[in-house]
């Protein structure tokens, strides 16, 4: 009997060390396996920087940064929940949050946000295209400055 219940222990311990190993192998394989793309936001009176990675379960991370302002940061997880669109969910060092919708333009680029709100974002596109998807804060405007994009 006491043999019947070491050998089941063992064969518990195993089975537990099997799947945690394969966990870890699924973790790496999904970042090997990422696409990385820009994203680039206005939040609140400031635009973000920052980039995305895109995992093939159709999920993503992001972090996005302010050059004028390092201590402003902004991450989040980014989800379809269809074909063409999803959620995003945005936690910044400031205190704000935001669960976003977002619609894809294609497999690695998009747009989340409201028309009125305080929070715009787009991933896989330029600052010059990414421009039309912002929403800069009332009597500001986008502009594009090489690389980067404005308020003014």
């Amino acid at each position: 009997m006491k043999h019947s219940a070491h050998t089941r222990s063992v064969l518990l311990l195993a089975g537990a060390l099997l799947l945690s190993g394969c966990a870890a192998v699924n973790d790496v394989t999904m970042r090997a396996l990422a696409t990385s793309a820009p994203v680039l936001a206005v939040v609140g009176e400031r635009v973000l920087t920052g980039e995305v990675l895109l995992y093939t379960d159709r999920s993503g991370k992001l972090q996005l940064r302010s050059e004028s302002e390092p201590a402003l940061s902004c991450m989040g997880a980014l989800r379809y929940t269809a074909t063409s669109s999803g959620t995003v969910n945005l936690s910044c060092s400031d205190g704000r949050q935001a669960q976003l919708p977002f619609t894809a333009l294609g497999e690695t680029s998009g747009y989340s946000g409201t028309v009125s709100g305080p929070i715009s974002l787009t991933y896989g596109l330029a600052p010059e295209p990414a421009r039309a998807w912002l929403t800069p804060p009332p009597g500001k405007r986008l502009t594009v400055n090489g690389d980067s994009l404005r308020l003014e």
